[in-house]
């Protein structure tokens, strides 16, 4: 079995799926952890992310890899969105598996972690997957979206689940059904890295997920924004601009200032957006309560919400 604190002086390919940033925030404390224990770590990514890593003072060598082509619609059907998307989203990956390939020769490459990109592995390289999602909260038809992620996830030689194995925050999306090959890592967020602050903000808006729910989460939390239940909206640089045109007022702080979010994070004393997984994981360790709602048609968000009716 293939352990985070096992892996010493190797060359190791890390690449996180590009679909919002928390997949890039959990993965912190794993580079970090991997870098400890003298691994020299090279990141494939996007400009996006990149730009959020840097901030982390990490010691990775950064690799331009573009990320998996989604687009939605904003209008809360993602099981149709994705299925229209299939085929592009099936082409990147195997362009990424083939591509990978070159990264292991030209890098010298002895280890393999992918984050959720399902085209990041070899088969000649230990190549290890990064998940919450062992199954999929699917029905019906939609079950085949299950299958197609157990068999994709089986092309890796080993998975870290990132969930607690005795709470189990994931619920039964993080069922250990491979133990062989698979083994919970435990919460997975930035803010173990940080400092404990003291609470001095009410409250704090996160603006997590696809581009497309941006107004819909925003206009989902008006009224706490007028209570001056929030003081800072956190989120993508394009927000700022949306803000302005509704006439709001309200304190932003954009993903290019990390420093500045997480200050933010550390002081609130709530916590407000989407029901990304990773953001329910930093609220856990920040020991913060949230309001947390599902993004429209997300299976997976509407699930966790219902197991979360209460938070901390």
């Amino acid at each position: 079995m293939i352990q985070p604190n096992r892996i010493f002086n190797k060359r190791i390919g890390f690449s996180v799926l590009n679909w919002g940033l928390g997949h890039v925030s959990r993965c912190i404390t794993v580079i970090k952890k991997l870098e400890q224990q003298n691994n020299k770590v090279f990141i494939f990514c996007d400009g996006v992310q990149k730009s959020l890593l840097e901030q982390y003072s990490l010691e990775a060598e950064y690799i331009d890899h573009e990320g998996y082509p989604f687009l939605f619609r904003g209008k809360g059907n993602f099981k149709r969105d994705m299925l229209l998307r299939a085929p592009k989203l099936f082409s990147f990956l195997r362009h990424e598996q083939k591509r990978t390939q070159t990264f292991i020769q030209k890098y010298e490459l002895d280890f393999l972690i992918s984050d959720q990109r399902y085209g990041f592995y070899s088969k000649d390289k230990p190549s290890i997957f990064i998940t919450h999602q062992m199954k999929l909260p699917t029905r019906g038809i939609f079950k085949l979206g299950d299958l197609l992620n157990e068999y994709l996830i089986s092309k890796f030689d080993a998975i870290w689940i990132v969930d607690d194995e005795h709470k189990r925050f994931a619920g039964r999306l993080s069922v250990n059904s491979d133990p062989s090959r698979a083994i919970y890592i435990g919460v997975q967020s930035r803010f173990e890295l940080l400092n404990k602050k003291v609470k001095s903000n009410e409250g704090i808006l996160v603006i997590n997920g696809p581009k497309e729910y941006t107004e819909y989460l925003i206009a989902s939390f008006n009224e706490f924004i007028d209570q001056s239940k929030i003081d800072y909206i956190v989120g993508p640089k394009f927000v700022k601009s949306l803000l302005k045109d509704k006439n709001e007022t309200i304190r932003f702080i954009a993903n290019d200032d990390m420093a500045a979010i997480d200050n933010a994070f550390q002081s609130t004393k709530h916590v407000y957006g989407f029901f990304g997984y990773s953001t329910l994981m930093d609220c856990i360790t920040l020991n913060v309560p949230f309001t947390l709602i599902p993004t429209p048609g997300q299976d997976e968000q509407i699930y966790l919400a219902k197991r979360h009716k209460k938070s901390l």
